[in-house]
């Protein structure tokens, strides 16, 4: 059997410590929808499960509406194996995928191959990893799957974390051809700040940076995660003190771990500086293993919701570009 390698960075969940709830206040951008609707871009409204601070969406699998977690965590879009095979999804057995929980438990699944449907968009074929069902609850086990960064990138869709909208290029959008939809690039009105991303290395994960007094500090970019989560080994080489938490993260293997809390002080993402800034603190060491800057140092956590929605963010996957703030 051929056995493909892949790392998974799975969304993180906090049962406890979620720290943005939707804001009443912030149901529409206007200026933000206007410019890109001018772009000739169409949105695609997300939701939150009860519960849960991620947002969500309902998509097609060969035609059948599937209910997928966004999350920009994943570089692979995943689907319940049996409702794959409902779907009318074979899977290669031939082809084995090797993943890994953020807490470093291994997951097998295999390759099937289907038509995704977002919109007016549909791209077939289109590869979903399908691993066995689990009886373990895990991060994404409400739902039907996970819409990960191959789709984001392939759709060429932005993700508009204060209002939760998959804006999707339609007919009339100049990076969609006959050939395909291709990146947006950079363009003006859709943010305060813009924040450019790196890959992580060979792997398509995308890494923000920031400056921590006088440390460069870098964070994955995940919107499959609640909150945003410190490596410990980071936490402890910078010193930064962190008291006991009840609260527990759980990953898309079903493994727990507990949490500390930390709170960072003036972090500067670009211009943007943060004056205070609470974490969640936990050993990190799979994640650090697998994901390294372009320096070829480990990252030192994962930027989650709680910062994603609370800083009007505007996520640009296939672009590497991070938009953060409301257009005046």
């Amino acid at each position: 059997m051929r056995s493909l390698q892949r790392l998974l960075l799975s969304a993180l969940a906090v049962t406890v410590l979620t720290q943005c709830a939707t804001r009443p206040d912030l149901q529409t951008d206007p200026a933000r929808e206007k410019r890109l609707s001018s772009l000739g871009y169409e949105p695609l409204r997300l939701k939150k499960t009860k519960g849960d601070a991620r947002y969500s969406g309902y998509f097609r699998v060969n035609g059948k509406e599937v209910h997928l977690l966004i999350d920009s965590g994943a570089n692979s879009t995943d689907l319940n194996y049996d409702l794959a095979r409902i779907c009318g999804i074979t899977p290669e057995k031939s082809v084995k995928v090797v993943s890994r929980g953020a807490l470093g438990r291994p997951v097998t699944s295999w390759v099937g191959l289907g038509a995704l449907g977002a919109g007016n968009v549909t791209a077939t074929p289109f590869p979903f990893m399908l691993a066995p069902p689990s009886k373990r609850n895990t991060a994404t086990s409400r739902y039907d799957g996970q819409l990960g960064i191959d789709a984001l990138n392939g759709l060429g869709s932005l993700v508009d974390l204060r209002v939760g909208t998959l804006w999707i290029p339609g007919p009339r959008a100049g990076n969609t051809h006959r050939e395909g939809i291709t990146a947006l690039g950079k363009q003006d009105g859709l943010g305060l700040h813009l924040l450019p991303l790196e890959r992580a290395g060979r792997l398509p994960h995308l890494l923000v940076e920031c400056r921590y007094e006088n440390h460069l500090l870098t964070w994955v970019v995940d919107t499959g995660a609640e909150v945003t989560v410190m490596a410990s080994e980071s936490a402890d080489r910078l010193g930064i003190p962190s008291v006991a938490s009840r609260s527990k993260i759980i990953d898309a293997s079903g493994d727990r771990a507990s949490v500390r809390s930390a709170v960072l002080h003036n972090l500067l993402f670009g211009r943007l500086l943060v004056h205070e800034f609470q974490v969640a603190v936990t050993p990190l060491g799979p994640i650090r293993r697998t994901f390294k800057d372009r320096s070829g140092r480990p990252v030192d956590g994962i930027i989650g919701m709680d910062f994603l929605e609370k800083s009007s963010a505007l996520l640009d996957t296939a672009s590497r570009m991070l938009y953060l703030g409301s257009s005046p």
